[in-house]
């Protein structure tokens, strides 16, 4: 049973772990707040496959314009 617990503990840190670095990259694109610079982020995304690029796409989209 220990490790049972130890499993769902090991999962919870990396959940939270997980959120705190979506959370600092929320932070740090947050400043790209003009159109230009986030026309200049968008094409330095687009030369990357999407689903290397799909959480920063996801992030972007969802911050104002």
């Amino acid at each position: 049973m220990t490790t049972f617990f130890s499993s769902v503990l090991n999962t919870l840190d990396e959940r939270r772990a997980a959120k705190r670095e979506r959370a600092a990259l929320q932070r740090q694109m947050a400043s790209y707040a003009n159109h230009a610079d986030r026309l200049d982020l968008q094409a330095t995304l687009d030369r990357y496959p999407d689903e290397e690029t799909a959480e920063l796409r996801s992030i972007l989209a969802a911050q104002p314009a």
